[in-house]
C-alpha cells in the first residue's frame, strides 16, 4: 500500500497506511486499485497530495455507497465495478479543503461551496437511475418505483420485500438480494472508549449494578416547574406585548434575586465600628464615606470624574448622599433607579445586555443596557465595562450594575452582577435521607439513528449496554425522529414519522423493558427537532409515547426543559443546544487566574450561565431553529439549584464540576463568602454534556453517572463516564 501511494506521489504516515489497508481489505480491493480510486476521487474533489484520515474516511463511505448500489441491481444486469465505469461525484469539502484564496461574495455562495449537490448535482428524482428494480419483479410492476415514492406493500409479509432508497433499506432487503457490505458503524473499533470522566477513583457502573439489586426502582419526579399542557397555548407567532412582558419579568425577577441575596448576606457581614472621637464627619474623608456605604454594595469610586479609573474596592469620593433606608440595611435596590438617570454617585440599576445592532455579535465598545419598563421606561444607554477586570456577557443577559452615569447616556460599571444561583430544593421535594442513597443513571441524547438509514443501530447498542449493566434510570433526550435526518428531510422515507417512532423507538424500548429493563425507570424528553413533537420550546411531555412503552411509574414523560428528583440527585436537563448558542454569542474578558488557582474552563463557564441567570435558555434573541416561546417564561425558569446539570450539545463532551469560586466575581457582594441564602445555594454543581448518540454516519457518545451511597458532598460522590456507543 505504501509503494502504491508513493508511486502516485502521495504522502501519508504509518497509521494512515494501516487504515488504508484495512479499508481496502473490507472492500475486497487490491492496493493498486484502492490508490487508483483515491487518485480519481482526489482529482474530482481538488485535494492536495497530503492524505488525511478524513479523506480516507470520505472515500471509504463513497465506495461503500457505490457497492450498495451495485448490489441492489438485478443479477442479470451486469453488476460489479469490473465492467462498469463509475462516474465519481465530488466529495463534500471540509474547511481544510477550501483554499484560503477563495473569496465568497455572499454567505449563500459559501454554503453552496460546502454543499455536494451544488458542486456536482446528481440525477433528479424522476431520472432512470433513481429506479431500483427488485430481483424477480416484472417490469412496470408496483415494486419497480422511483425513489421517494409512497409505496405500500401488497401484504404484511411483503413490507420488507423492497428498498427503494438507503432510508427504506433499513427495513430490510429481499431474501434473494445480495447483502450490503458492513457499515462503518458496525466496523468501529472504539466501542466503549471513555471520552471524558469525573472522579474515576470512585466505584464504577459494575459496582453500582451489584448494589442496585436490593435498591428497587428509583422514582423520577418533576420539580418546581408549572405543568405544561398539551400545546394548545403554544404558538409560533408571538404577540409583541407578551414578548416585552416576558423580557421585563426576567429583569425584575433577577433584580429581586439580587436584592434578596444582598439583604441575606448583609446580616452575616461585620458591622462597621464607630469612628473614634475627633474623626472628621462622613463627608470629609473617603474612609468615612466607605464606612457608611451600603453593606450590599462595593465602596464608592476614587473619583467621580467621568471616564476615570473606577475599580471595585477603591476609596470613595466626598459629598456622598445618605443611603436609602433599605440600602442602609444592606440590601441593593436596583429597581429604584433608571438606567438613564444622571448619577454622580454610584447606584444600582437593573437591565439586560444588548448589542448595538440587532443580531450583531457583542462588542466591548458598543454594549447597550436596556432597563425594564417599570423602573426605566425601557430606556437604553451605553454600558461601559472598561473598568471591570473581567466579565462574561451575552445578548439578553439580565444584569444588575453598580456604577455612575454622569451624562445620562453612558453607564460606567464598577461592579456587574450576572450570577445569582437558584435556591436549593425544599426538604419536601428531596428529603435528607434520600441524599445518602446511591444511583446509576445512563443519559443519551438523540439523534438515535445514523444519517444513512433508519435502522436505529446506535439505540440498539445503547440498550444492549443497559442490558449488561442495568441502570436505575435511563434518560433519553430527543430528537427521537430527527427532522434534520437526510432521508426524512428529503421526503425519501417509506414510512411516516409517527410510524418510525412507533416501530423503531417505542416498540424497541418496550421490548427492552420486558426483557432486561423491568427494574429500570425510563425518562423521555422531546426536542424541538422531533418531527412528532410540538416544535416550540418549552415543549409539553411525550405523554402518549411514554404510555405506549410502559406504566406511568416506570416510564416518565418529562417536558423540555425539566428539573426532576432522581434518588439522591436533583437533575436539571434540556435537549436544546444552549451551549453551542452561548459559545457563539458570548463576549468574555477573563482575568488571569490567581496564584495557585486553576483557571476556569470555558465549557463549564458557559453552562454556568444557566445557573447564574436561573433560566434554561437565557440567550435572547435565540438562534434560528430554537423556536423559543418567550410567553412561557415560567416553564424555562430554573426554579431549584440542581446537583447535576445535563446539557447535550454538538460541542465536545465533558464532565466537570462548577465551583462557586468560578463565578464569585459575578455574584452579589458577599454571596459566596456568606454562603448565600443557604449553604447549598453556593454548592458545586456537576455539569455533563453526554454528546449525541450518533453523529452523521458514525456512532456518538452517552454518559453513565454513578452516585456512591454515603455521606459527604454530592459532587465528591458522583462518578461520570462519557463513553462512545
Amino acid at each position: 500500500m505504501e509503494k502504491a501511494f508513493a508511486a502516485k506521489n502521495y504522502k501519508l504516515d504509518a497509521t494512515l497506511i494501516a487504515r488504508a489497508q484495512q479499508i481496502a481489505a473490507q472492500l475486497h480491493m487490491s492496493a493498486e486499485g484502492f490508490v487508483n480510486q483515491y487518485e480519481s476521487f482526489a482529482l474530482v474533489s481538488d485535494w492536495s497530495n497530503d492524505v488525511t484520515g478524513q479523506r480516507l474516511k470520505t472515500l471509504s463511505e463513497w465506495l461503500e455507497t457505490e457497492q450498495r448500489k451495485e448490489n441492489s441491481k438485478p443479477r442479470g444486469a451486469g453488476t460489479g465495478t469490473g465492467g462498469v465505469k463509475i462516474l465519481l461525484q465530488a466529495a463534500k469539502p471540509t474547511w481544510e479543503d477550501l483554499p484560503d484564496k477563495i473569496e465568497f461574495p455572499t454567505p449563500s455562495a459559501k454554503r453552496q461551496a460546502l454543499d455536494p449537490a451544488a458542486l456536482n448535482p446528481g440525477p433528479g428524482p424522476g431520472s432512470k437511475s433513481d429506479i431500483k428494480p427488485v430481483p424477480g419483479a416484472a417490469p412496470g410492476s408496483a415494486q419497480q418505483a422511483p425513489r421517494g415514492a409512497a409505496l405500500t406493500p401488497a401484504h404484511a409479509g411483503a413490507q420488507n420485500a423492497w428498498a427503494t432508497t438507503p432510508v427504506a433499506a433499513s427495513a430490510g432487503r429481499a431474501a434473494g438480494a445480495t447483502p450490503a457490505p458492513p457499515s462503518a458503524f458496525s466496523m468501529r473499533t472504539n466501542r466503549g472508549q471513555v471520552m471524558a470522566s469525573l472522579n474515576d477513583h470512585l466505584p464504577g457502573p459494575e459496582a453500582a449494578t451489584a448494589a442496585a439489586g436490593g435498591r428497587g426502582g428509583v422514582a423520577v419526579r418533576p420539580l418546581g416547574q408549572p405543568a405544561l399542557d398539551g400545546g394548545e397555548h403554544l404558538f409560533m407567532m408571538e404577540v409583541l406585548e407578551s414578548k416585552i412582558a416576558a423580557l421585563d419579568e426576567r429583569i425584575m425577577d433577577f433584580a429581586d434575586a439580587v436584592t434578596a441575596a444582598t439583604r441575606a448576606t448583609a446580616a452575616t457581614l461585620p458591622a462597621p465600628s464607630p469612628a473614634p472621637a475627633g474623626t472628621p464627619g462622613p463627608a470629609a474623608t473617603p474612609e468615612a464615606a466607605a464606612a457608611v456605604a451600603p453593606a450590599g454594595t462595593p465602596p464608592p469610586p476614587a473619583s467621580s470624574t467621568p471616564g476615570g479609573a473606577l475599580t471595585p474596592g477603591a476609596g470613595g469620593g466626598s459629598g456622598a448622599a445618605a443611603p436609602a433606608p433599605e440600602e442602609a440595611a444592606g440590601a441593593a435596590q436596583p429597581l429604584q433607579h433608571s438606567v438613564a438617570d444622571i448619577s454622580h454617585q454610584p447606584v444600582w440599576v437593573a437591565g439586560r445586555v444588548l448589542a448595538e445592532a440587532e443580531g450583531a455579535p457583542l462588542n466591548g465598545e458598543s454594549l447597550l443596557l436596556e432597563g425594564c419598563r417599570e423602573a426605566s421606561g425601557g430606556a437604553r444607554v451605553r454600558l461601559d465595562v472598561s473598568c471591570l477586570p473581567g466579565y462574561r456577557l451575552f445578548p439578553g443577559q439580565s444584569v444588575c450594575a453598580y456604577g455612575l452615569n454622569p451624562t445620562g447616556s453612558r453607564f460606567i460599571a464598577q461592579h456587574l452582577v450576572t450570577h445569582v444561583p437558584p435556591p436549593p430544593p425544599g426538604a419536601s421535594a428531596l428529603p435528607e435521607a434520600a441524599r445518602a442513597g446511591g444511583l446509576s443513571l445512563v443519559v443519551a441524547a438523540g439523534p438515535f439513528c445514523l444519517s444513512e438509514d433508519l435502522a436505529y443501530s446506535p439505540l440498539e447498542e445503547l440498550l444492549a449496554y443497559c442490558s449488561a449493566s442495568p441502570p436505575d434510570v435511563l434518560m433519553l433526550l430527543g430528537p427521537f425522529v430527527d427532522g434534520e435526518h437526510p432521508g426524512l428531510a428529503a421526503g425519501a422515507a417509506d414510512r411516516t414519522a409517527e410510524a418510525v417512532l412507533r416501530d423503531e423507538v417505542l416498540r424497541r424500548l418496550a421490548a427492552w423493558r420486558t426483557a432486561a429493563g423491568a427494574s429500570t425507570t425510563l425518562a423521555l424528553m422531546p426536542a424541538v427537532r422531533d418531527v412528532t413533537a410540538v416544535p416550540v420550546m418549552p415543549q409539553p411531555p411525550m405523554a402518549a409515547a411514554a404510555a405506549a412503552v410502559g406504566p406511568a411509574d416506570k416510564v416518565v414523560a418529562l417536558q423540555n426543559p425539566a428539573t426532576a428528583a432522581m434518588g439522591p440527585l436533583v437533575v436539571a436537563a434540556g435537549s436544546a443546544d444552549v451551549l453551542k448558542a452561548l459559545s457563539a454569542a458570548e463576549l468574555a474578558r477573563v482575568p488571569p487566574a490567581a496564584a495557585g488557582a486553576a483557571p476556569v474552563e470555558r465549557l463549564p463557564a458557559l453552562a454556568g450561565h444557566l445557573l447564574g441567570q436561573r433560566s434554561f435558555f437565557p440567550l435572547y434573541p435565540a438562534p434560528l431553529g430554537t423556536c423559543l416561546d418567550t410567553s412561557h417564561y415560567s416553564q424555562l425558569a430554573l426554579a431549584a439549584a440542581p446537583d447535576l446539570l445535563l446539557l447535550p450539545s454538538d460541542l465536545a463532551p465533558f464532565a466537570k464540576v462548577l465551583r462557586p469560586e468560578a463565578w464569585a466575581a459575578a455574584a452579589p457582594p458577599g454571596l459566596v463568602a456568606a454562603g448565600g441564602c443557604a449553604a447549598a445555594a453556593a454548592a458545586p454543581v456537576v455539569m455533563v454534556n453526554p454528546g449525541r448518540l450518533s453523529r452523521g454516519g458514525a456512532g456518538g457518545s452517552f454518559a453513565h453517572v454513578v452516585v456512591a451511597p454515603g455521606g459527604g458532598p454530592l459532587h465528591e460522590r458522583v462518578r461520570v463516564e462519557v463513553k462512545r456507543v
